[in-house]
């Protein structure tokens, strides 16, 4: 009679080895994801650092080679420049732009109130507004108890400001520093594709800057001479949104688009009809000629994705996310990219794997 042979104590120990080891890996893996958790917010800012270090060591470096300065007084100079550049801006125009800033939130305020006053004309629609109004009303004594929080809100973000424009210097100084002690955390065998990684890394942020301060600029300045040949009130507060808000690719337009309505359309429902049409052909122009050939030399990111990307951030962090969501998704299309798809599976995403349209028909 023939049975199963017991394992001997060997193969109980190689056993025991290895469950502990997958537990421990699990664990350990829990217990990041936990602390990384936790830890999101601050690990955001410090990547908000990393992109300010990226934008200051563009113009230092090129500055550096050019003159042959060393890198830290070039970088020196740079940051008094942009200093001064500031102080002079906020001497010139700032009083102008805090006075159309105030100007601004006014005006919207009459706004809406113009626009509910011309849509209750409507009985339907009068009905409908008395009843968003009806159920909302209970949440705004809440809303006027929570403003006492504002102050807290205010100072938590100055407080962050300055945690990003330090970790940025400090990046920006010696980066050298951080990404040898990065690198020492790899083996010596990865190390050389860890540094090229890490440079396409580089590469990618800074192309992706690049284009973003191209669009703000753009848009600003053509909002503006739109807005202001129309004769809009407010164009240059209103141009100037809309070149803060393109930061944030896709969703920061559309957002921008609403204030513009809002104003034009206190002068005139034409004048709001032919605003908001001459602001579609500037968004089309912008984003399909200007920013196709930018995007051709710096990064270029599937717009379903950024959106998505954004959206998620939003529900996870809020307001930071947002604004961070695409340079991070662009970070990690060059890490699935390089480590993934080319390192663990051997391909490359040069070539098209899909031969034919998604949803196409059968033969």
């Amino acid at each position: 009679m023939s049975g199963a042979t017991a394992p001997g104590t060997g193969e109980l120990h190689a056993l025991a080895r290895r469950t502990l080891t997958v537990t421990g890996v699990v664990l350990a893996t829990l217990l990041l994801f936990l602390l990384v958790w936790q830890a999101l917010e601050v690990l955001l800012l410090l990547f908000a650092g990393l992109l300010l270090a990226v934008l200051l060591r563009a113009p230092s470096t090129w500055l550096s080679r050019l003159t042959g300065m060393p890198e830290g007084w070039s970088l020196v100079l740079v940051l008094a420049v942009l200093l001064g550049a500031s102080a002079a801006t906020a001497w010139t125009v700032g009083p102008d732009v805090a006075r159309e800033g105030q100007a601004l939130a006014s005006g919207l305020t009459e706004s809406v109130g113009d626009l509910e006053e011309r849509m209750r004309a409507y009985p339907g629609v009068s009905r409908a507004i008395d009843e968003v109004q009806q159920r909302y009303a209970d949440g705004i004594p809440r809303m006027w108890s929570r403003l006492g929080g504002m102050g807290a809100t205010v100072l938590g973000g100055i407080g962050a400001l300055l945690i990003v424009l330090f970790v940025g210097i400090f990046f920006a100084f010696n980066p050298r520093l951080y990404l040898d002690g990065l690198l020492r955390l790899v083996p010596l065998p990865r190390r050389p594709r860890a540094c090229e990684v890490l440079a396409r890394v580089g590469h990618t942020l800074r192309g992706w800057l690049l284009g973003q301060l191209i669009s703000m600029l753009m848009l600003w300045l053509s909002t503006w001479l739109v807005l202001h040949l129309l004769g809009v009130p407010l164009a240059f507060i209103l141009a100037l949104l809309t070149g803060l808000l393109t930061f944030v690719p896709y969703l920061g337009p559309l957002l921008a688009a609403i204030p513009i309505g809002l104003v034009s359309f206190s002068v005139s429902p034409s004048l709001a009809a032919v605003t908001l049409g001459s602001y579609l052909v500037i968004q089309n122009i912008e984003s399909n000629v200007v920013m196709p050939l930018v995007l051709e030399k710096t990064v270029k990111l599937p717009p379903a994705l950024s959106v998505a990307s954004q959206l998620l951030m939003a529900s996870l962090v809020g307001t930071l996310g947002v604004l961070l969501a695409t340079p991070l998704l662009a970070v990690a299309q060059v890490l699935v990219k390089m480590l993934y798809v080319e390192d663990a599976l051997g391909d490359s995403m040069e070539e098209p794997v899909s031969q034919e349209p998604v949803g196409a028909p059968d033969d």
